[in-house]
């Protein structure tokens, strides 16, 4: 069921299956060996993993998409003095 799931999920977003599958069975396998969880469990609870992944990469891939730091970084303010 969940690897029908991957595919499904790889469809709507435009990946390659493979990739997804893969990502998919490393976290599984995670969750049950590393994790001491059912396997059934274990794959449930990749899918989410794995649909938190593909579906919000910059969430899961470190990429700052929020605003920036209230206090201005200090190449900032060289940048704005020489502006000026």
């Amino acid at each position: 069921m969940s690897r029908e799931a991957c595919r499904k999920l790889a469809d709507r977003l435009g990946l390659p299956a493979d990739e997804v599958l893969e990502y998919f069975g490393e976290r599984a396998a995670i969750r049950e060996f590393d994790g001491g969880q059912a396997r059934d469990v274990a794959e449930q609870g990749a899918m989410d993993d794995t649909r938190a992944a593909f579906a919000a990469p910059s969430l899961m891939g470190g990429e700052r998409t929020g605003p920036r730091s209230a206090v201005p970084l200090a190449s900032d303010a060289a940048a704005a003095r020489s502006k000026r």
